[in-house]
Parts: C-alpha cells; structure tokens; sequence
C-alpha cells in the first residue's frame, strides 16, 4: 500500500510540474507572428510584423495589374511616395518601418496612374489596413 501511495505522489508532482512549466512557457512566449494586408482596385498594401511591431509595409500592383504611374504610402509619422515607372507583377515598393505602433494604427497606399508627361491621370486603388493586436 506504502508503494502505490509514493507512486501516486510521484506522478501527481510530475503532472503539477509539467503543467507549471505549460503555463510559464506560455505567459512568457511572445505574440504570435502576424502580418496584414489587402488590395483595392490596383493597389495592394502588406503590412509586416508581430503584435503591434511594424517591421515594414510594402506595397504592389494587385495580380493582374500593370499601369504607368507610382504609389504614395502614408500613415503616422509616414508619408513616402515611389519612383514614377511601369508598375506590372513582381514590382514592390517598401518602406521599413521598425518600431511598434499603438492599437489600430491605420496605414493606406494609393496607386495613381500618370500619362507619359508625367501629369497624375487618375487613383487607380486605395486601401488601408488597420494594424491591432
């Protein structure tokens, strides 16, 4: 009866111990990898990062899409703008941001298209994505 009481005790501390460490491994993990993203009209916009960390935003033609033109970025603290050239696939301008932002922190891209003077013709797309935990 001694032996089966010493091992019970034995195997209820290995659970209490396995469980402890579950529940200090996972207060002290960091948030989960997360990224953000989305397209409108030719314009697609992807937001890199975790948690509230905006590692960098990058912005490119929406599948399909090819125009003459260029793309503004802004949000907080941000206002870029790309070189004026032949957007088509495989085309990507980015900005590294490198810092964390507050909850929904809201970041938008526009594609204009220009004519071959170089003159804005029309928006092209616009979408904005909104960075939370």
């Amino acid at each position: 009866m001694k032996r089966i009481a010493v091992r019970t005790r034995w195997a209820l501390r290995a659970v209490a111990a396995a469980v402890g460490a579950v529940a200090l491994f996972t207060a002290t993990a960091p948030p989960a990898s997360a990224n953000w993203g989305g397209c409108s009209g030719q314009t697609c916009l992807e937001v890199e990062g975790s948690g509230l960390y905006v590692a960098r935003l990058t912005v490119t033609p929406a599948p399909g899409a090819a125009f003459y033109g260029r793309f503004h970025l802004y949000g907080p603290g941000l206002k870029g703008q790309s070189a004026l050239m032949n957007w088509h696939k495989g085309s990507r301008y980015g900005v590294a941001v490198g810092h964390g932002v507050n909850g929904h922190t809201k970041f938008c891209a526009e594609g204009w298209e220009h004519d071959a003077s170089g003159a804005a013709k029309r928006m092209v797309g616009r979408t904005c994505v909104d960075v939370h935990m």
